[in-house]
């Protein structure tokens, strides 16, 4: 588990006030992102973590937009994958068939974020439909989701940690993970992968090899029973549990005054008296 600093970023204006939650998930998101990575991300807090990445520890971190965004440099701050500021001085602007068939497909992205409503104890991911009493409600499906997780070999996953999102096994598997159990993938033709996934209260992560999700590292401040009563599964937990380390006050005012100004991902902010000077 990494919980290095990354380097220097631009100060601002903020009163002091320590990291939110959901801003950690930005940071532990970003430090998944390797100098010279090509990592494939949406909008929201997926992104947040990559520009974050590019603008501290991983400046030749590359960001390719599912839409078919290629290498941009996002204008802050983007609320879709069709708000122009996310097709700032692209190398190239193109559709699902570059972002998913030239890149992903072919093995040239290395990391790819995901979300979903369900992630089960073996890293799979519902986002198509769950089961609520005796009918099932739909939601928006894969998009480029399934061709992230069969071809990348990192996926991070940044959500909110609530029991109904972890189940032992998802209602629908939308998107790979290592389906069900060590050696599955392989078996269904698809490459290996490494999965982390960062809620507000822990980092749990797994690989193929183990074909189940590990509880690796806590946020500050949360007990690992907070995570069990949380879990829908009960989780393998790692010998020595890491604690996630929170941001500088530099990156902090990087991604509040920065990336985020308006607090457009973060009304929280406003409610926890985060102001702005």
């Amino acid at each position: 588990m990494t919980v290095t600093e990354p380097t220097a970023a631009p100060s601002g204006g903020l009163e002091p006030a320590g990291a939110l939650p959901r801003e950690l998930l930005v940071f532990e998101g970003a430090r998944q992102i390797a100098d010279g990575d090509c990592v494939i991300a949406g909008t929201g807090l997926p992104l947040l973590a990559g520009l974050v990445a590019q603008r501290t520890h991983a400046p030749s971190a590359r960001l390719l937009i599912e839409s078919g965004v290629v290498f941009p440099k996002v204008v802050p701050t983007p609320l879709s994958v069709v708000d122009p500021r996310i097709m700032h001085a692209p190398s190239k602007l193109g559709s699902l068939i570059e972002s998913l068939g030239g890149f992903v497909q072919r093995g040239l992205v290395a990391t790819g974020f995901l979300g979903g409503a369900q992630i089960d104890a073996r890293a799979n991911i519902n986002s198509t439909w769950i089961e609520r009493g005796s009918g099932r409600v739909r939601l928006p499906g894969s998009g480029g989701a399934n061709d992230i997780a069969s071809h990348c070999a990192t996926i991070v996953v940044l959500t909110s940690h609530e029991k109904r999102r972890f189940p032992e096994r998802c209602d629908y598997i939308t998107s790979p993970g290592f389906l069900d159990g060590p050696g599955a993938r392989r078996r269904a033709g698809l490459n290996p992968v490494r999965v982390k996934v960062v809620t507000d209260l822990c980092v749990m992560e797994g690989d193929d090899t183990e074909g189940e999700l590990t509880v690796s590292a806590l946020m500050p401040g949360v007990a690992i029973e907070d995570v069990l009563a949380n879990t829908g599964f009960t989780p393998r937990v790692a010998d020595h549990l890491d604690v996630v380390a929170a941001p500088s006050a530099e990156h902090l005012a990087l991604l509040r005054d920065v990336l985020d100004p308006e607090s457009r991902y973060f009304p929280e902010r406003l409610k926890n008296g985060v102001t702005r000077d």
